[in-house]
């Protein structure tokens, strides 16, 4: 465990490594506009999925304990070929109602873009099949292929053409990363053939709960996927590239409690069906806490004392960072630990739980946004409402978890 957690580290690592190599040479209102079309990427991956993806969270991992591996494979194919279907209509009109805006290069943003949303649903669908087979080793050498080439590609891309550049070499990480994926789940399916199940009857398994939790994550994503576009609206691209900073907080936080529920979520979930356990937590959470507080307080502390220190020298004063925006970034980072808890609900079939919270969240974001927008407030406003929709967000699956 402890080695997996550390290549995994390494791997997130250099995700965020990227995006502090791309803002040392690209202006604030550029780096502000590469996040943007990003997020918006990133976030039609879930959107276009229609909770498709979703639905392997659970049915996965069961069908998997019980055999089911034709299921599986045909599953697959059917999910893989309306995904491509779903994107290449997605961009057509994307292309259409973009081509009469003063955005440069409009087509090659839009196919770029939308090649990244493609190849972004379909990597999700293939780490869902390696957690539910539990494939250590494969689920390392997937991410850290895929963020390697990502932040040598984009990088290289970047500094020769610019922030369309990246989102190319970007692109080109993320298809290379597919061929890798494909080929190391063949080589898994051959050697599981055959191999031990559980007592249930993979005919008994079901997917269930896909709805629930597309809406769910479409809502949890939004907010961290389009929260730069609205600053963007609200304050400009540089206050856009200033914040994107600042969240690179928030997506350490994701990113190693990620790694965590990639290891905990499909275990939690054949436990519960292995079990018989129908409520509460199936196991402990106390030290994912422990080590999310260690690694919020850590980080915060690291950039405190890199702002005093003017590491990198200008950085902060480029980017306009005050010690309140570290602060507040400290806390959303501690926050992501809400993911961890969405696996115990799923577990029990409490689907609609995990999207109360979602709704609730991402309406109190909405509504602290806007209004921070309407009073034109700064930046440390609209960090603070995306602490406090977090902070309300992991309350409430705390609450549910523990019924």
């Amino acid at each position: 465990m402890k080695l997996y957690f550390f290549w995994m580290l390494v791997a997130s690592g250099l995700g965020l490594a990227k995006v502090m190599a791309l803002a040392q040479f690209m202006t604030p209102a550029n780096l502000g506009a590469y996040l943007s079309v990003v997020g918006v990427a990133v976030l039609s991956s879930a959107l276009l999925s229609f909770g498709q993806i979703e639905g392997t969270t659970k049915y996965y991992p069961r069908l998997w304990a019980a055999g089911g591996r034709d299921r599986i494979l045909a599953s697959v194919r059917i999910v893989a070929g309306k995904l491509a279907l779903r994107f290449l209509v997605g961009v057509s009109l994307a292309f259409f109602l973009l081509v009469f805006t003063p955005l440069e290069n409009p087509l090659l943003t839009v196919i770029v873009g939308g090649g990244i949303g493609l190849c972004t649903a379909l990597l999700a669908l293939g780490a869902s099949l390696l957690r539910a087979a539990e494939d250590v080793s494969a689920l390392q050498s997937f991410n850290l292929i895929r963020n390697g080439l990502a932040f040598i590609l984009a990088c290289l891309a970047g500094w020769l053409f610019g922030w369309q550049g990246a989102l190319l070499g970007d692109l080109i990480a993320a298809s290379a990363s597919l061929v890798y994926v494909s080929f190391s789940l063949r080589s898994i399916f051959a050697s599981q053939a055959g191999g031990k199940v559980t007592a249930t009857s993979n005919t008994e398994v079901q997917k269930t709960g896909g709805g629930k939790l597309y809406l769910a994550y479409l809502l949890s994503s939004s907010t961290l996927l389009l929260d730069r576009g609205a600053v963007n609206i609200a304050l400009g691209a540089a206050a856009a590239g200033s914040y994107g900073i600042v969240a690179l907080m928030f997506q350490v936080g994701q990113l190693v409690i990620n790694i965590f529920s990639q290891r905990a979520g499909p275990r939690v979930i054949k436990l519960a069906q292995v079990t018989g356990i129908t409520s509460g937590r199936i196991e402990s959470v106390r030290r994912p806490i422990y080590g999310m507080l260690a690694l919020a307080g850590a980080i915060t502390a690291g950039a405190l004392l890199a702002m005093w220190l003017d590491q990198p020298s200008g950085f902060f004063l480029k980017y306009n960072l005050s010690w309140e925006l570290i602060l507040l970034g400290g806390g959303v980072c501690f926050m992501q630990i809400y993911s961890l808890f969405e696996f115990h609900l799923i577990a029990h079939d409490r689907e609609a739980e995990v999207l109360l919270a979602s709704v609730v969240s991402t309406s109190l974001l909405a509504a602290l946004f806007g209004a921070a927008w309407w009073f034109g407030l700064s930046l440390e406003w609209f960090v603070s409402a995306v602490l406090v929709a977090r902070s309300v967000h992991a309350m409430l699956l705390w609450r549910q978890m523990n019924v």
